[in-house]
């Protein structure tokens, strides 16, 4: 009982790092452009459909389909900022603005990808094999999704820290007007900070997907579950996303057991409702 308890632990724990990634992104987004992306999830849908078309139609080989996915969800958010966020975040319109404009650029991006595709989920190749230790099994393909995972926040926290774009970062977090007084280049630091979020995005997509399937609507099931961590961790708090995020991942896994998929979807809802009336900063957030 306690190796099939344990096998669940780490089963959730590579779903969660999937959310933690995702989420990151659009917590960056929000901390320093102050602005919500409904498009975000979609920026994980393209990841997992350009690593659907190399891998699984065109037979390239994964780590090339990974890399493909990266790049054309890093396309994707330049267009998308270009857009549907540089130009509102410019005439200083309020973030309901924002969150409509990308709510439509998600349905233009969804509705194409399901128009071209179909609805019907697609299987995609990954990583083939497993790891087997003290009766439990972790493939080879969730284990990456957990290494690299960790990576990517690793790499997120030492560009945030010890580089002077990580500076300029967190300086427009903390004040944008103050940061444009002191000569950093507002507008080049929000929109590499969106690319960022939509690179996270498109990673996590190439990298979950042969553990799922994919499907045009993937970015929107996913996308109450990253504002969820997102809100419910704290706007803003990096820690607050990587310990939801996990969390989410584990919880959603046991419930799984018990419940159906519309069922822990509500769980979360009720969760971020009693984090929004109790502590609407989040568990990890500053008041402001």
């Amino acid at each position: 009982m306690d190796t099939f308890i344990l096998q669940q632990v780490l089963n959730g724990l590579s779903t969660g790092m999937t959310y933690v990634v995702l989420a990151l992104g659009l917590t960056l987004v929000f901390g320093v452009l102050h602005v919500m992306n409904f498009a975000h999830g979609d920026l994980y849908m393209v990841g997992a459909l350009i690593a659907f078309i190399a891998a699984a139609q065109h037979q390239l080989p994964y780590g090339w389909a990974v890399l493909l996915a990266i790049g054309c969800s890093g396309l994707l958010a330049i267009v998308i900022d270009r857009l549907a966020v540089r130009p509102l975040v410019a005439r200083k319109q309020g973030s309901a603005d924002t969150l409509l404009s990308t709510y439509a650029l998600s349905l233009l991006v969804s509705e194409a990808v399901l128009a071209v595709w179909g609805p019907t989920p697609q299987a995609v190749p990954g990583l083939v094999g497993s790891v087997d230790f003290i009766g439990i099994t972790l493939t080879y393909q969730r284990t990456l999704v957990l290494v690299a995972g960790l990576l990517m926040v690793a790499g997120v926290h030492m560009v945030l820290r010890h580089t002077l774009f990580g500076k300029q970062i967190r300086a427009l977090a903390e004040d944008r007007f103050a940061a444009a007084v002191v000569g950093i280049p507002v507008r080049r630091i929000g929109s590499q900070t969106f690319v960022l979020a939509g690179v996270l995005a498109g990673a996590a997509g190439a990298l979950m997907v042969p553990v799922l399937t994919f499907s045009p609507v993937m970015g929107h099931n996913v996308l109450t579950k990253i504002f969820a961590v997102v809100v419910i961790g704290g706007m803003g708090s990096v820690r607050g996303t990587l310990v939801c995020g996990l969390a989410l991942g584990v919880l959603e896994t046991f419930g799984s057991m018990y419940f159906s998929a519309t069922v822990n979807l509500a769980l979360v809802y009720v969760l971020l409702l009693l984090v929004l009336l109790f502590k609407p900063a989040g568990l990890f957030g500053k008041k402001g």
